[in-house]
């Protein structure tokens, strides 16, 4: 009996020993995927915490993945090292122009996003990255995340120079929908990158022919209000012929700029260029 004892003690040891190891290189494999999701459950709470409405600051965030550029690939598209795998990154929430589609080909303002982009996250650039909630992946296998640069949000920085829009917006990734809304707001009232071109930044996406839309045939109204002017109404029709301003966008242009006799939606006439600066709107660049 004793003699069994004496041999089992030492077999539990060694046992407990192998296991031991095994854990230890477990925890010394950085799996990239792994690591993901992580950081994603982590977003998740975070998600949380902002909706029972605790806010969340992007640039104070702990939930992020350190990487390296090892490519550009267009204005919101890049590849990373992240943990000695290679992985294409699509940004969250926003869209830029595209630079190389088989169908749309080169769009306004796609080859400055993207030469902005491979500015700023030169290769070989050390960034971070928040992935989305989910682990989430698009249709083509890219990881869909929020990318940080000398601790600011890139994503926000193309929304801020006009190079791209919010868009592809979906729960539960909104953690930073308001914010992003706000700057593009503010590139939308300076009239800078993609919303320098009238009605070509849309909700739907980037519509180099906006400008060629066809006219309806609708009454015009007899009003002086310049707010809430639908598609088809024209306003101030009295000044007709003269400055005309795009109520959407809050562009007006002067008879023989490139795009006066093409802007035929949410039409708002002046009868000088100074009522229409006084009314907040600024002069075409095209």
């Amino acid at each position: 009996m004793s003699k069994m004892k004496f041999v089992f003690v030492p077999f539990v040891i060694f046992l407990s020993i192998f296991i031991s190891g095994c854990s230890s290189i477990g925890n010394s494999n950085n799996i990239p995927s792994q690591t993901i999701a992580k950081y994603s459950q982590q977003n998740t709470e975070n998600s949380k915490q902002q909706t029972s409405g605790e806010k969340v600051n992007s640039t104070s965030n702990n939930n992020l993945i350190s990487a390296t550029i090892v490519k550009n690939i267009d204005g919101d598209t890049v590849e990373i090292n992240l943990n000695g795998k290679v992985e294409k990154i699509r940004m969250l929430c926003i869209d830029t122009p595209e630079t190389h589609h088989p169908r749309l080909g080169v769009q306004p303002f796609g080859p400055e996003a993207a030469a902005y982009t491979a500015k700023i996250l030169t290769v070989g650039k050390k960034v971070q990255i928040e992935p989305g909630i989910g682990n989430g992946r698009d249709k083509y296998g890219r990881l869909l995340a929020y990318i940080f640069v000398d601790d600011k949000m890139f994503n926000e920085m193309l929304l801020e120079k006009g190079l791209a829009r919010v868009a592809y917006i979906y729960a539960p990734n909104t953690k930073y929908v308001d914010e992003f809304y706000s700057i593009q707001k503010k590139a939308q009232q300076e009239g800078i990158g993609i919303w320098s071109i009238e009605n070509y930044a849309q909700k739907d996406g980037f519509h180099s022919n906006a400008s060629k839309s066809t006219e309806k045939n609708s009454p015009a109204p007899k009003t002086n209000d310049q707010k809430n002017v639908n598609v088809d109404q024209e306003v101030n029709i009295m000044c007709k012929g003269k400055i005309k301003g795009n109520a959407n966008s809050h562009i007006y242009h002067v008879p023989g700029d490139s795009f006066y006799d093409s802007t035929k939606v949410n039409i708002v006439w002046f009868c000088t260029e100074q009522d229409a600066i006084k009314a907040g709107y600024r002069k075409s660049k095209r």
